[in-house]
């Protein structure tokens, strides 16, 4: 019963639903400049040229085909004190269905999550792959 209850409440974390903030726009007076604990800010880099659709190899999916889980790339903009591995200008991916979505004031779509919910730093492949090194397979002298 208490599993239930608790699969119930789904990504509401704190009390805070991600749906209940989604494109709410950030006060306008205000900039954020610091963010707390492992928080960190990260502005979509797939977002096609219409600001609104999902970009996938080189398609545009509008936003009503995307799954809201969908896997997002995002370009890190602020991190908390407490962050250890993603930093200002990184590259990450993360479900879509996490972090908090907010408006900034020129109109880009702004996601604050904690460092848990990023799943890796990812850069295009255009950039060049990034080799897996097996350290079973590394040669001894």
């Amino acid at each position: 019963m208490i599993a239930n209850s608790m699969a119930s409440l789904g990504a509401n974390v704190h009390g805070i639903a991600p749906e209940d903030y989604k494109d709410v726009p950030l006060p306008e007076d205000y900039e954020i400049v610091e963010l707390l604990s492992n928080v960190i800010a990260v502005e979509y880099a797939d977002v096609a040229p219409d600001g609104k659709s999902l970009m996938r190899n080189g398609i545009i999916l509008p936003n009503q085909v995307v799954d809201h889980r969908a896997w997002r790339v995002a370009r890190v903009t602020l991190v908390g004190p407490a962050c250890k591995q993603v930093k200002v200008g990184d590259v990450v991916i993360f479900p879509g269905d996490r972090g908090l979505q907010s408006i900034q004031k020129n109109g880009k779509m702004l996601v604050f999550l904690s460092e848990e919910r990023i799943f890796g730093i990812c850069k295009p492949i255009s950039e060049g792959r990034a080799e897996v090194v097996d350290s079973k397979k590394k040669k001894k002298k």
